[in-house]
């Protein structure tokens, strides 16, 4: 269970219970970091993860406020402050919510509704190679209904402009677009990982955004390198949905501009995540 680390509570007789009983009226605070997204990139695990540090709350679900015009302006700030209950005075308090940088949610304005509401807050975003992170959303569309059960990834862009996609299945993957607003507005306070940083060494991928939200890096949750998505609860051979090599290769092309301007924008060489004979080339840049 986690404990309370707030220095202030130290005080003696009738002032510790005096102080006890203000942790347990006051009011949660506004998170100090978000996970912006990206949809499909194995958010909920580093929520879930980060959730179970003993100086960190993290809500259990996404709270959609950003993102929301109606929500942030009708309901406010203290709407969403109420949000965050179950907070038991942990110094780092987070929420993650997909959404915040998808395309269609207009990231531009999304992003100056975080920076005017918690200007000092860190955000974190996880990176999946943009025709997976499609193709499983696209699955993930399929189990609830919202697509016929016999839907493929490249019909679906051909028959759909990704901007008219109301579920952004090709927008979603924009990422150098979506997060062009948040490294404007918020520069060093937005981490960027990868999906396959977390596939290849999740110990080193969740220090890494332990740092980043200045957490403690001595902890190391139970079952860490189990990464359990979604799609595969209860996963039978009825929703599962590989993409061939040919249309691989098709799909990319959504994506081949905005990926160039990603790898220029975050440092990172991104060719694994080219398919074979793509015409997607390797542009200069760190981290190499």
């Amino acid at each position: 269970m986690k404990s309370a680390r707030i220095s202030w509570i130290a005080m003696p007789n009738s002032g510790e219970r005096s102080a006890d009983r203000d942790m347990n009226t006051a009011s949660p605070p506004l998170p100090t970091f978000l996970i912006i997204g990206a949809q499909k990139s194995a958010t909920r695990w580093l929520r879930h993860n980060l959730g179970r540090h003993p100086e960190i709350f993290a809500s259990p679900y996404e709270i959609a406020f950003f993102n929301s015009p109606k929500r942030f302006e009708t309901m406010g700030v203290e709407w969403y402050r109420a949000q965050f209950e179950g907070w038991s005075g942990e110094s780092i308090v987070g929420e993650a919510t997909p959404g915040y940088m998808m395309w269609r949610h207009e990231p531009q304005a999304v992003a100056e509704r975080i920076k005017h509401t918690i200007p000092e807050v860190r955000l974190m975003a996880i990176l999946r190679n943009p025709v997976d992170r499609a193709n499983s959303a696209m699955v993930h569309h399929i189990k609830h209904e919202r697509l016929h059960p016999r839907s493929t990834l490249l019909d679906m862009t051909r028959r759909t402009s990704p901007e008219s996609d109301r579920l952004g299945l090709v927008a979603g993957g924009w990422y150098a677009a979506s997060l062009k607003p948040y490294r404007e507005l918020f520069g060093d306070q937005l981490l960027v990982l990868l999906h396959d940083d977390i596939r290849d060494d999740p110990r080193a991928a969740y220090e890494m955004a332990l740092g980043h939200v200045g957490a403690a890096p001595d902890f190391v949750p139970p079952g860490l390198d189990e990464l359990v998505y979604s799609n595969q609860q209860g996963e039978s051979a009825q929703w599962k949905r590989d993409v061939s090599p040919r249309d691989r290769q098709e799909l990319h092309e959504c994506f081949r501009d905005d990926l160039r301007e990603l790898e220029q924008m975050i440092g990172r060489d991104l060719s694994m995540w080219k398919p074979e004979d793509s015409t997607f080339d390797r542009v200069g840049g760190s981290g190499r």
